[in-house]
């Protein structure tokens, strides 16, 4: 999988371009907006949209 441009904060589902990203996954994340840094609560746009049945 490419790099994606933004990831999703499950907390407040806000958009976040901070992050770094290896080999298919997500390594640190930083929402701007609730302050979270676990990387475990952040998906991909297409992963989010598939948790939430879009």
């Amino acid at each position: 999988m490419a790099r994606p441009e933004y990831l999703i904060c499950l907390n407040c589902e806000s958009p976040t371009y901070i992050f770094e990203w290896k080999d298919d996954d997500v390594i640190e994340a930083y929402c701007e907006i609730c302050t979270s840094e676990e990387v475990d609560q952040f998906l991909t746009p297409d992963d989010f949209d598939a948790l939430i049945g879009s």
